[in-house]
Order: C-alpha cells, then sequence, then structure tokens
C-alpha cells in the first residue's frame, strides 16, 4: 500500500516530533510504535525547551526541511527513508528522533527555529535540506546556527558552485552530480568509435549537461565539430536557417555521431528525426541523447543506432535497495527514495556512538565519516560506531565517500538502442 502524505493543512512550522510518530500520519502497511525518546522530544519542544538544542547534546534532534508542493516527491522521499529507519531497526539500533518542516519555496528556513538571546538562530547539530535547496541561503542558515547540513537530493549544477561557497565545510551532498551521468554517456561514445561529434541544444534544455559533455568528451580524446566558435550549437525546430545549417555542417565535417539535448518528444527532434529518415544531409548518424535515465527509458527505435542514459550514477548497494525498496512498495525507487533511505541511515549512524570532537574542541555530528576506510554493510557500520570508530557504508545512492562541499562519485550505465 502506497503512504498517504499528511494533510496539506499541517503548518508550515511543521510539528516538533520524532519521525515514528509523525510517520504514524501516513498509511503505512505495518504502524510502527510510537518510542518514548519520541515522546521526549515532543515534550521538550512544548516546554521550549531550547536549552537542549543550544547544548548540542549528543542525543539532539534532527531537523529535515521539506517543500511545499512536490507531492510526489515528497512521497517517494519518506518511503525511502521509512524503509531506511526500517533498516536500522534490523540493525537492533535506534533511529534517531526528527523534526519535520514544511516550507514554502521561497521562504526563509531560518524562521522555521527559535532564536537566541543574540538574535541567532537556534538550530540542531544536523540539518538537512530539501530537495535542489538553495545552497546560498541553506549555508548561511548553517552557518548562524553552527549546523551541518546534509543536501539529500542535490544533483545539479549547484553543486559546481561548493567549493567556492564560504560554508563548503558544512555543506555534505549525499548523492553524484549529474556530471557523472554524462560521463558515462561520454566514455560509451568514445567505446563505440564515435570520437568525432556534432553537439545540438535546443533552447529550452539548460546548457548545463551540453557544456559538461563536450568538457568530459574531449578530455576523453574526442573531438567536437563546429563551423562556430561555440561548440554546442543552438538550434530551434522552427528555425529553417539552423537546420539547413545544421545539414551543411554533417555534411562537411563528417561527424561519427550527433549528440542531441532536447526533448524527445520536442518540435526540434521530430524535425532531427524527419531529416534523418530523409537523408537530407546524405549521412545517418548515431545519436547520444543527453538526458535522464527516466527520459530515455521509452526512446523508441529509430533507422539508426541511438545511446542513451541507462541508469544515473548509483552505488554499489544498489540492487539490494531497489529489491527491498519493490518489495516494500510496489514501486522501482529513483534516486529520490535513495536520497530518503541514505538520509536515514546517516542520521542513526551520527546518533549511534559519541560524537568525535572537531579541532576546535567542539562535538562534529559527522566526523565519524571516514571516506577512505573500507565500505561496510549497515550493521557492522553501528557497531564501528558504537565503539568509537570512524566508518563509511556501502552506500546505495553513491560511493560514500562523503566529505564536505564535494559530491560523492557513482557509476551510471549506458544502453545502445539498436536500429530497427
Amino acid at each position: 500500500m502506497v503512504p498517504m502524505l499528511p494533510s496539506a493543512d499541517d503548518p508550515s512550522r511543521g510539528q516538533r516530533t520524532g519521525l515514528m510518530q509523525r510517520l504514524r500520519g501516513l498509511r503505512w502497511n505495518r504502524p510502527a510504535p510510537l518510542r518514548l525518546k519520541t515522546v521526549a522530544v515532543v515534550i521538550a519542544s512544548v516546554l521550549g525547551c531550547q536549552a537542549m538544542a543550544a547544548s548540542r547534546l549528543t542525543r539532539s534532534p534532527v531537523a529535515v526541511v521539506m517543500p511545499d508542493g512536490l507531492q510526489g516527491a515528497k512521497q517517494v522521499f519518506l518511503q525511502g527513508l521509512r524503509l531506511g529507519e526500517e533498516s536500522v531497526l534490523a540493525c537492533r539500533a535506534d533511529a534517531p528522533a526528527l523534526d519535520l518542516h514544511s516550507l514554502p519555496g521561497d521562504a526563509d528556513p531560518a524562521s522555521l527555529f527559535p532564536r537566541g538571546t543574540n538574535g541567532t538562530p537556534i538550530l540542531p547539530p544536523l540539518l538537512v535540506a530539501p530537495y535542489a535547496a538553495d545552497l546560498d541561503t541553506y549555508g548561511r542558515l548553517a552557518d548562524a546556527g553552527d549546523a551541518q547540513l546534509i543536501l539529500g537530493h542535490q544533483r545539479g549544477s549547484s553543486l559546481d558552485r561548493l567549493q567556492r561557497l564560504e560554508s563548503r565545510s558544512r555543506l555534505w551532498p549525499l548523492l553524484p552530480a549529474h556530471r557523472d551521468d554524462w560521463q558515462a554517456l561520454a566514455e560509451g561514445t568514445i567505446s563505440r568509435g564515435w570520437t568525432r561529434v556534432l553537439v545540438v541544444r535546443d533552447p529550452s534544455i539548460d546548457a548545463d549537461r551540453a557544456i559538461d559533455f563536450v568538457t568530459l568528451f574531449e578530455e576523453l580524446g574526442g573531438e567536437v565539430l563546429s563551423y562556430t566558435e561555440q561548440k554546442v550549437q543552438l538550434l530551434a525546430g522552427d528555425s529553417p536557417e539552423h537546420l539547413a545549417r545544421l545539414d551543411q555542417d554533417i555534411a562537411w565535417l563528417g561527424p561519427d555521431a550527433l549528440v542531441v539535448a532536447a526533448d524527445p518528444d520536442g518540435d526540434l527532434v521530430r524535425q532531427l528525426r524527419q531529416r534523418q529518415e530523409q537523408d537530407v544531409a546524405g549521412r545517418r548518424l548515431a545519436w547520444i541523447w543527453l538526458l535522464s535515465a527516466h527520459r530515455s527509458r521509452h526512446l523508441p527505435a529509430q533507422d539508426w543506432t541511438q545511446l542513451a542514459l541507462e541508469q544515473p550514477a548509483q552505488g554499489p548497494a544498489w540492487s539490494s535497495f531497489a529489491d527491498a525498496f519493490l518489495r516494500r512498495w510496489g514501486t522501482e525507487p529513483g534516486l529520490m527514495a535513495a536520497a530518503g533511505f541514505e538520509t536515514a541511515r546517516v542520521l542513526a549512524l551520527t546518533m549511534a556512538g559519541p560524537l568525535p570532537l572537531a579541532s576546535d574542541g567542539r562535538r562534529d555530528p559527522l566526523g565519524w565519516l571516514d571516506p577512505s576506510a573500507e565500505p561496510q554493510e549497515l550493521c557492522g557500520a553501528i557497531a564501528q560506531r558504537r565503539s568509537g570508530q570512524a566508518t563509511r557504508l556501502k552506500g546505495v545512492a553513491s560511493d560514500f565517500a562523503l566529505r564536505p562541499g564535494q559530491a560523492p562519485s557513482g557509476t551510471a550505465k549506458v544502453r545502445l538502442v539498436a536500429a530497427e
């Protein structure tokens, strides 16, 4: 049974509650019992116990900010979060109490938290940012509240800015960047002997993916052809001049393949397919699609070969997670579900043992992460945390080599859509 999300009438500030209590409002297959620790968190909140947050206790709650709207994405994230908590309970460990907040996309997240006497927000040691969070806003909040910020689902171009942010030492992405997907496509293109390509982009598609592909393709020794200074050619499906110029480029430059950043159902692709079928330029090129795996899933076979993303960048434990998610919820998971799953495990590991000391003598909630350690299954990682050791999980969403200000890596897969 698919869970129902909380009522849209929930206040934007969100109730202070443990994860298990909050999720009892959803229709799960098996209602989870309320824990005494959850009750304690609620009582402390009702009494306005700011001292707990200010003292940075080891068992302090974690704040999770979820966006208003995006109900489908929110539901999938909560499904992954619940499955992650169940995996923690299976290891005879406690899942941490959480403060779940709902926030409109344009609202100031600082408004969710009380303020100290000096006016700074009082945050728990760990804060989980919402989907595609504004890193400037949340970075400033983490700095002001002396918190570490987990970026549960951040994959886009904002990750390229991490190293330039003053708050980068507080920002912890859980998912690989999109560049890992385009890296797999670039490698797949080269491995098939397509070393000379033309790259075209519809104006409605963001430029980052095409720019990333060009950079990665050239680093592998490929050549991007163009008669202009711009290596990515901007084409509009309703522009005969653009299409005629592309025909000339194909005829004169003789590329091995055409790299397409466009909607498969859009005007530009319809025009390109028509011209390819009519063999306007005298060649039927292979196509490389700069699309997400989800958008690439239903590409129809054509009279020419196509290369597309089959699986976005993922971690080594993806298969077991996907099987468990399918059994639990009846659907195949995506990276949003994996983000919720990994978030639950990171939070549980943080609370499973003593927090290490930072260089300034304060407790570091994520100081237990060792990106160079041998990856462990969850129960083994919990045992290491309980003994005060650093550890690293066998990752689902990435290789779990987590570092502040740097996205982890993952392995993406491509597939060949053979010609009819």
